[in-house]
């Protein structure tokens, strides 16, 4: 059984301790010691793999790479080779050096399909090796180094090939059509910097590309990243509620919904009960349902001032001093009983 070791300053990680939530601590421990996991944090990692492994939908899957990769900037995925990249992964995965180490990252990096990750990986960590004390960084940057540069030679090696390539066959044209030449031309099989997180054009297979028309993502993938925002990682069982929600109500009266629960510090099921009342009452629209609330308040409003309007009629028997006072128009509010009986005496209500 294979082992990853993780160095305990994971949890030390400034960045760790001040941005991540509890759901961000599990993902990223995922992409750290998951089974398909190497010391280099380059490996490929299907978006399927990840929701059975963990637990969660695609489309939370989406969301947490997402952020990852767009707010933390600590990983890349290639959609098209499923390979990702955790970027700083080789602060935490590698405690000691030697030979096979060595041995083991340059298997790893051979390994590596797009070369745009190594690349991503040495750019990131090379601000960390130059402060590092622990004297392999050295020769993991090393073998980085080599990796990319003998990538770099073949690729330069290829596209001279094709050049001459297509040399030859543009000195026979007579014989040979355009598809020819065409088919001699390199191709950039790399995916980098184009993964699509909509879940609706994200695509399972490396042989399929995302659609890269769309650059808008759909009301359901705004919905899931307006309640993780706000409640937290949606369970795959919260999805079909989600789906029913947004078409029964629209995004519009949800969002507004989710800002009134928020407000008050309540989970999503506060939000429902408001969609539901909405609904009960005919209200379809975001403008019906502000107004909606302008009338609550103004109804409040003059009920709180009608209540301070009333002031308390106060009481008292009749043949009490204060009885006589208050029947004579005096407020005794404050009064001791001393002072109203001097009072009572001096107006001549004691002869009543």
């Amino acid at each position: 059984m294979s082992k990853r070791i993780i160095e305990t300053s994971f949890w030390t990680d400034e960045k760790v301790i001040d941005n991540y939530s509890p759901e961000d601590k599990y993902f990223m421990l995922y992409l750290l010691t998951n089974p398909k996991t190497t010391a280099i944090g380059i490996y490929p990692l299907p978006i399927k793999i990840i929701a059975f492994d963990i637990g969660y939908s695609k489309e939370s899957v989406l969301t947490l790479i997402e952020r990852f990769d767009k707010t933390y900037k600590n990983i890349v995925y290639d959609a098209k080779t499923q390979e990702i990249a955790v970027l700083n992964s080789l602060k935490y995965t590698i405690s000691k050096g030697g030979k096979p180490v060595e041995d083991m990252i340059n298997r790893e990096l051979n390994a590596v399909k797009n070369s745009d990750l190594i690349e991503s990986v040495y750019k990131n960590m090379l601000d960390w090796w130059s402060i590092s004390d622990r004297k392999f960084d050295e020769l993991i940057k090393s073998s980085f180094e080599k990796e990319i540069s003998k990538r770099k030679e073949a690729k330069e090696k290829n596209a001279n090939t094709n050049v001459n390539a297509d040399a030859n066959a543009n000195a026979n044209t007579d014989s040979v059509d355009d598809s020819y030449h065409d088919s001699l031309k390199p191709h950039n099989s790399n995916n980098y910097g184009t993964f699509n997180y909509s879940n609706e054009s994200y695509s399972e297979s490396p042989n399929e590309s995302p659609n890269e028309s769309s650059n808008e993502k759909t009301d359901f993938q705004n919905l899931i990243e307006l309640y993780q925002a706000n409640f937290g990682i949606v369970k795959p069982i919260l999805y079909d509620d989600l789906k029913a929600d947004l078409k029964d109500y629209g995004l519009d009266l949800i969002i507004e919904a989710v800002k009134r629960a928020v407000k008050r510090q309540r989970e999503y099921g506060y939000a429902q009960g408001i969609l539901k009342s909405w609904s009960n009452k005919g209200i379809k629209t975001l403008e019906q349902a502000k107004a909606e609330e302008v009338s609550f308040q103004n109804k409040s409003q003059n009920n709180q001032n009608k209540f301070q309007q009333q002031k308390p009629v106060k009481k008292a028997p009749e043949w009490t001093d204060e009885g006589r006072l208050i029947k004579a128009g005096v407020d005794t509010t404050g009064m001791t009983q001393n002072e109203m009986y001097k009072l009572a005496g001096e107006m001549g209500l004691h002869n009543e």
